[in-house]
């Protein structure tokens, strides 16, 4: 029997010890909490690997041996994005225990979930759990950077026989949220691609006393308006289409009436207006309904008195499943006109998981049971995790964001994450890691014990 107020207390010191470590990235140092990882592995009885991709860019991995089905990857990333200390109640590094919570960067992305699956495989170890499968446990570098050349792509473009886990269960779902007093939880099987371009207009160069009519600043400043308030069109993936058909299903028939009509394109944006939502959720709707382009970064000049040849916007642009670079390029067009130019730096593809899958179904049936009034429903992510690094390079994998988080008023997931504070109650850190064992039992062919 498993002594869950021992968990508590060792899941959330395994938290507290991860924040310690400053993996800001950039530069990274994701090796010193992959060491810390693979010390408490060793002493577990695991034969942790370790493996950089460059100096003090390290990555653990681990492994539970199981029966032959395929195995089952717990995935968390170990590096951080940058803080402000001066804006935080405790040290953003102090892993400091208050109020019910864990204070620090990371403690909801997502050393959180990283201590969580260390604690699920722990236990699994000590319960001496044989599942049907091998259950892999993996902490590596480089998410927030975007790219993603130290993490887990590098070790599938340079280490591939370590890297066979064709099902994935990591960050992006499961906190719940409310519509009316119906309460739901998401598990994230999509997420948006992404298309980072430059707008680049150029123009005659000059002196500025002497103004002529083919400035670069001026195409560029129209083209940049021309984003302003822009729609794109609506694209409806399958994760949206499920998301909000569980929505409807739960609401008063006029209301989910006008559920529905979102899912027609040619009523989506005004059916999303309508309804009796938040403007959090509505933006977010808006968000995975369309493609976007969000302009972020302007250059243009270097003295007061010479009028430039050149101006750019860096655009981040994101696509909902279904689309590609060329599609989204198109629909940009239309609104920047044909005053400037459009060079793409980065594209990862749009990503979709099944949820008719044996693990999304399992997902489902253990929160049905815990909290049978709030269902579990497919979620298309706005924004990216390491996915987009695995998927590309192996089509096979189905990966699904999962790291149930029961949100309370003023600790909202998303107002903390990258922000001033963040912090997870040790309630919620307790409860992600029970859920976590349940699903990880009973996808392997065991019951909960």
């Amino acid at each position: 029997m498993i002594d869950w107020e021992a968990v508590r207390t060792e899941v959330t010191g395994h938290l507290q010890a991860l924040i310690r470590i400053d993996t800001t990235n950039p530069p990274g140092n994701e090796s010193e909490a992959a060491r810390y990882l693979a010390g408490i592995l060793r002493q577990e009885g695991f034969d942790p690997l370790f493996v950089e991709s460059a100096p003090r860019r390290g990555n653990i991995l681990a492994r539970l041996s199981g029966g032959d089905e395929p195995p089952l990857m717990l995935l968390g990333h170990t590096d951080v994005v940058a803080a402000e200390p001066e804006h935080w109640t405790h040290p953003p590094f102090s892993g400091t225990l208050a109020d019910g919570c864990v204070w620090g960067r990371g403690a909801l992305d997502m050393k959180n979930m990283v201590a969580a699956n260390l604690m699920v495989l722990l236990l699994l170890q000590r319960e001496g759990v044989q599942l049907n499968r091998d259950l892999v446990f993996a902490a590596t570098a480089d998410e927030e950077a975007g790219k993603g050349n130290h993490g887990p792509g590098w070790i599938i473009d340079n280490r591939p026989e370590l890297w066979d886990a064709p099902l994935i269960i990591t960050e992006g779902g499961g906190s719940d949220f409310a519509v009316g007093e119906q309460r739901f939880y998401t598990c994230q099987t999509g997420q948006k691609g992404l298309c980072r371009l430059r707008l680049i207009a150029r123009g005659a160069p000059g002196h500025g006393s002497m103004p002529h009519g083919d400035s670069a600043i001026v195409k560029l400043s129209k083209a940049l308006a021309g984003l302003e308030g822009a729609v794109f069109p609506a694209h409806i993936s399958a994760s949206v289409r499920r998301f909000v058909e569980g929505i409807a299903s739960r609401r008063p028939a006029p209301e989910a009436a006008r559920w529905q009509q979102v899912l027609d394109p040619e009523t989506s944006d005004t059916a999303r207006r309508d309804l009796p939502i938040g403007n959090t959720l509505r933006r977010e709707l808006g968000a995975v309904l369309h493609n976007t382009a969000s302009a972020t970064m302007v250059q243009a000049g270097s003295k007061i008195n010479v009028i430039p040849g050149e101006a750019t916007a860096w655009i981040d642009g994101r696509l909902v499943p279904g689309q590609t670079a060329e599609s989204f390029t198109t629909e940009l067009r239309a609104f920047v006109g044909e005053e400037v130019a459009i060079e793409i730096d980065q594209y990862t593809p749009p990503l979709e998981a099944s949820s008719d899958t044996s693990l999304f179904q399992t997902i489902v049936e253990v929160m049905q049971e815990r909290e049978p009034d709030a269902p579990v429903l497919p979620y298309l992510m706005p924004a990216g995790t390491d996915a987009k690094h695995i998927v590309p390079r192996r089509p096979e994998t189905q990966i699904y964001g999962f790291m149930p988080y029961r949100q309370q008023p003023g600790e909202e997931e998303m107002s903390l994450i990258h922000g001033h504070d963040e912090r997870t109650p040790v309630q919620e850190l307790l409860f992600a890691t029970q859920v976590l064992y349940e699903i990880v039992c009973r996808f392997g062919g065991v019951e909960n014990r």
